[in-house]
């Protein structure tokens, strides 16, 4: 299967990535070269802006803005299996998989003796198997059945696995990533580097968005029992792009202009103001998440989270807003553009992320006494006084609005909603309006809660199915 072209093939079957050839793969050096390509996959398209738009726009945070119809398609609940996003972000997300099933096909074959007395091979494979399952988790929780190859020398024409089956591989790699991975502290730093935290937080994840919280609660208490990781005092510390890589990131994509890495991310985002780009830019907030901070009485995240536009900015107001509805809330949690080479991280995983995961799953498990001082920890950290909420639905309730005031622009509104109920979901969705008001009219239904599968593939992999609906 030429997996590096998505969950393809290709007509000669000859897979893209050549760190799968056996003349490649001989030395440890050869290993951390193919692990650092299996990096290299978090600098696609997805990672840099995609996971946001499908988690926020998709959700009821931000509106697409910018003039991509793509963008709209996903925004207005309007997808077909022709959109653009559609298809790249499966592609990106199977490249990725391919690079690390690269590392995970060749590297046990490797006895290298400067691996001698050391256990420098088991993290290289661990590492691989994390940011495979993070690749899975993205891709399940946004397409649902999704083919499941954890090899480049297998079916070239693999058909949909059950998304349960997906879930037990992710655990499965998971789980045996977390024993051979490096703690974070003790000399070793988030650096970009898959840790047992990372491990252990998106373990955490998968279980939540499957209900199994008593496995989620597990391990929510491995990530808080690492003294190393602690919230940071200032919550505007973690996004002004001074602070990276700090005590509350538990996995961090790292860009920078030394390595060339940079992220072109907050170009699209930031305003004329701020840029100099005088075309709409994307992934607005909508009036709702605004309504939600300042009822909230949440200053500290507001300010923050979004950037109000100047006068200036009308040079390109994106839609739906217009100069009657201005001053526009942009995205602002990344904040240095810099022309397309932006050194601003984006932060995956983070600390609080856990800590109010932990109070979902503890309400969950009718431990409720115990989720209300977790959900008051965070609101301390922003100066807010405790919740009032005591009963189970009104802390779950608490919770998600926690969350979202959070953890907004970080691409987790989605899968949170999905978590909540696919009900609430529809329910919610449907009762958004635009900035004047009027209602949006996206007629969501359980069919609309998936992206489809992408025609391209299904042209090229006649196992492939489609999701209901599309």
């Amino acid at each position: 299967m030429a997996l590096a072209s998505g969950c393809s093939k290709t007509i000669d079957k000859t897979p893209i990535s050549t760190l799968t050839t056996a003349n490649f793969y001989k030395t440890a050096q050869d290993a951390e070269a193919g692990l650092a390509g299996a990096y290299n996959s978090l600098y696609q398209q997805f990672y840099i802006w995609d996971y946001m738009t499908n988690g926020d726009v998709w959700a009821d945070n931000c509106y697409a803005g910018g003039n991509n119809p793509d963008n709209f398609g996903i925004d207005n609940f309007a997808l077909t299996a022709l959109n653009g996003n559609v298809t790249r972000d499966w592609q990106g997300l199977y490249d990725g998989i391919a690079n690390a099933n690269a590392v995970t096909d060749n590297v046990p074959a490797i006895n290298d003796p400067v691996w001698n007395g050391t256990t420098r091979k088991a993290q290289i494979l661990a590492e691989a198997k994390f940011l495979r399952s993070l690749h899975y988790f993205y891709l399940v929780t946004t397409y649902g059945d999704v083919p499941l190859v954890i090899t480049n020398n297998g079916n070239v024409y693999p058909a949909r696995t059950p998304a349960a089956g997906v879930y037990t591989q992710i655990e499965q790699d998971l789980i045996s990533a977390d024993s051979n991975l490096l703690a974070a502290g003790s000399g070793n730093p988030n650096n970009g580097r898959a840790t047992q935290g990372a491990a252990e937080g998106l373990l955490a994840k998968v279980y939540a968005q499957q209900g199994k919280y008593d496995s989620c609660l597990i391990y929510c208490n491995k990530v808080l029992a690492n003294t190393y990781y602690a919230l940071v005092p200032n919550y505007a510390n973690l996004f002004d792009g001074n602070h990276p890589n700090t005590v509350e990131s538990l996995f961090e994509i790292q860009h920078s202009t030394v390595s060339g890495t940079t992220n072109y991310g907050p170009e699209l985002l930031l305003p004329y103001s701020l840029t100099g780009d005088n075309y709409a830019k994307f992934n607005e907030c909508t009036n709702d998440l605004i309504k939600a901070y300042r009822t909230a009485g949440d200053s500290v995240r507001l300010q923050a989270s979004v950037y109000f536009s100047l006068p200036e900015d009308t040079i390109a107001i994106p839609p739906p807003y217009t100069a009657a509805t201005s001053p526009v809330p942009y995205a602002y949690k990344w904040k240095q553009a810099d022309g397309y080479n932006s050194p601003d991280n984006e932060i995956l995983i983070r600390l609080a992320d856990i800590i109010l995961l932990k109070a979902e799953a503890l309400n969950n498990t009718s431990q409720t006494a115990q989720a209300i001082p977790l959900i008051n920890q965070i609101r301390a950290r922003v100066n807010l006084p405790a919740t009032t909420a005591s009963a189970q639905t009104d802390v779950a309730t608490a919770i998600l609005n926690e969350r979202r005031l959070e953890l907004a622009l970080e691409g987790w509104r989605w899968t949170d909603l999905l978590r909540f109920g696919s009900q609430y979901t529809i329910n919610l969705m449907n009762s958004q309006v635009d900035p004047s008001g009027n209602p949006l009219s996206y007629n969501v239904t359980q069919n609309k809660l998936l992206f489809p599968v992408p025609q391209s593939e299904m042209d090229l992999d006649q196992n492939l199915s489609q999701n209901p609906g599309y």
